[in-house]
């Protein structure tokens, strides 16, 4: 398996995000999330809202799944700012 990918909307501001895991080395993981728009196609590629790097699979799919959650009850401000 190479990556994971999961289309997210915001229950409080309806905004929608894609949350992205994909291997990017032997042991380099990258998680990253990106706003899109009404149809899930994102925005900017080349600048995504925020992107975490692990070492560790399990680690890279814990945060993938623990952002996608968040991202879906939480302000997106708020959470990114946490992360930065």
């Amino acid at each position: 398996m190479k990556g994971l990918l999961n289309k997210v909307k915001n229950r409080l501001t309806r905004q929608r995000f894609v949350v992205s895991t994909i291997c990017k080395g032997p042991e380099l993981f990258e998680t990253a999330v990106f706003r899109t728009n009404f149809f899930y196609l994102r925005i900017s590629w080349s600048n995504p809202d925020l992107t975490l790097q692990t070492h560790d699979k399990d680690e890279a799919w814990d945060n993938h799944y623990r952002l996608t959650a968040r991202l879906t009850t939480e302000y997106p401000a708020a959470l990114f700012q946490e992360y930065c």
